[in-house]
């Protein structure tokens, strides 16, 4: 009897790896406030994954925010544009979802509009009005950001940031101080949580 011994050879299969994958973000969340009286925000990023793992990442936003509860006697409203650079890793936690942990340095450069108004109840004081501009104003931030996505083709992907912001600096101003800085929040709270849910194209 012969035997014959028959060799089975796997195939192997080679899973090309980019270097570099640039993307597109958009905050579809910003667009939720762009019909409030309250606030107004857009926000997107540009990013370039190194090794399908190390992200570069630069976000750009705008923000307009009159809040309420800023002052009593008058109204407030800041408004200006923000930055953030930030790098991190990402970890491909299954096929179709990433999960990473990135940091940023945040900077914001806006212009503020205080109105001030006094009145006397019983009439016998005449009003008093006095609107306060300041401009050119800076403050800046780090952030310790929780990344998530989710593939849809390979193309699309959606996603959502959980941030911590650490206010670092601010120009302070008197008598009445800075209330809402753009892309960080109120001047007053040194650390912030927030979410923010993206839209991202990469190429």
């Amino acid at each position: 009897m012969i035997s014959i011994a028959q060799e089975n050879e796997e195939d192997s299969v080679a899973i090309s790896q980019r270097s570099i994958i640039p993307s597109f973000y958009l905050d579809y969340g910003k667009f939720l406030t762009l019909g409030s009286t309250d606030e107004s925000k857009y926000e997107g990023a540009i990013e370039l994954l190194f090794k399908e793992k190390i992200p570069l990442l630069l976000e750009v936003g705008h923000a307009t925010l009159a809040s309420a509860e800023a002052f009593q006697n008058g109204t407030y409203q800041s408004e200006g544009f923000y930055y953030r650079i930030g790098t991190g890793i990402y970890s491909q936690f299954t096929p179709k979802n990433k999960l990473g942990i990135t940091f940023r340095y945040s900077m914001s450069t806006f212009n503020e509009f205080r109105q001030i108004s006094i009145t006397s109840p019983s009439e016998l004081q005449p009003e008093f009005i006095d609107n306060v501009e300041s401009e050119n104003l800076n403050a800046s931030w780090v952030e310790a950001v929780i990344y998530s996505d989710r593939s849809i083709n390979n193309i699309l992907s959606i996603g959502m940031n959980l941030r911590l912001r650490i206010l670092l600096s601010y120009d302070e101003q008197s008598p009445i101080d800075t209330y809402s800085i753009p892309g960080y929040g109120r001047s007053f709270d040194n650390s912030i949580p927030a979410v923010n849910l993206f839209l991202k194209v990469s190429f």
